[in-house]
């Protein structure tokens, strides 16, 4: 009878990187419960990954010590295997597209499917839940495991707002925009304005981006306030806090962006 290991090397000569238990069964010609069996025998000896239920992810020598491959090869493997939308996004996102002063702990995916966990043995992999990724402009990396999506610039930079807590707030957002902003491209992200429901961003964003103008992103900075300012005065926004969680009762107001700063903007150099 063949073995577990034996067949895991077999499949890898293929090119495969995954099996199910499905498939194994199937391929070994024995009972679901034996399979399970061997499976979690390898588990137990850190070589063999169980990312979700019923889904096995072999791992090489050389990530053994980590329980797990990088993220950025499980992801395509597991989101292919469950058939999710998905997206790299926020922190891990912005490293894609040059932010490098903030290194997240953990590797951050957006999806519309709740309560998604996804286990990576010592690495952390965050599931972010957003109630739809339906025509979000995504781009596409090449990974090993074969293509990874990642929130474009722009939708990153969104992103970011949208969700201040799992982006390490404010000052953490600040930090990655003063070079985020490079990468982005001002019309596309305007677009943004009519593809994503929540709109409390764009005040935040404008304001942020005052804070943080400088000589080197001073051009792209300017041109992209004045086309959001222009939204906020059209629009005639109400007064938001800065900082969602803190206080508003006695803070100066912002005019312009319609902010109630409850907070300084204090980005990293």
């Amino acid at each position: 009878m063949t073995t577990l290991r034996d067949y895991i090397s077999e499949i890898r000569k293929d090119g495969y990187r995954s099996f199910t238990v499905d498939k194994a069964t199937k391929d070994l010609g024995i009972n679901r419960k034996a399979v399970l069996l061997k499976c979690m025998r390898l588990i137990q000896r850190g070589e063999l990954l169980s990312p979700v239920k019923g889904f096995y992810v072999p791992i090489p020598p050389e990530y053994q010590e980590v329980g797990s491959i990088p993220p950025d090869e499980l992801i395509p493997l597991v989101m292919g295997y469950l058939k999710y939308d998905y997206y790299v996004c926020l922190l891990s996102a912005a490293l894609y597209h040059g932010s490098s002063h903030q290194k997240p702990q953990v590797f951050q995916i957006m999806t519309n499917h709740r309560g998604l966990k996804i286990k990576s043995g010592k690495r952390t992999i965050k599931v972010v839940y957003k109630k739809t990724l339906k025509d979000l402009p995504l781009s596409e990396y090449i990974s090993t495991t074969g293509y990874l999506k990642i929130s474009t610039p722009e939708l990153t930079m969104v992103d970011l707002l949208v969700y201040l807590k799992p982006s390490g707030g404010l000052n953490s957002v600040a930090t990655i925009f003063s070079e985020l902003i490079d990468a982005i491209d001002v019309n596309k992200l305007v677009s943004l304005i009519d593809l994503i429901p929540q709109k409390i961003w764009i005040q935040r964003l404008g304001y942020i981006l005052e804070q943080i103008d400088d000589d080197d992103n001073g051009k792209k900075n300017k041109e992209l306030r004045q086309k959001l300012a222009q939204y906020v005065s059209e629009k005639k926004c109400s007064y938001i806090p800065l900082a969602p969680e803190l206080p508003i009762k006695g803070f100066r107001r912002d005019k312009k962006w319609k902010i109630i700063i409850n907070t300084t903007i204090e980005a990293d150099e």
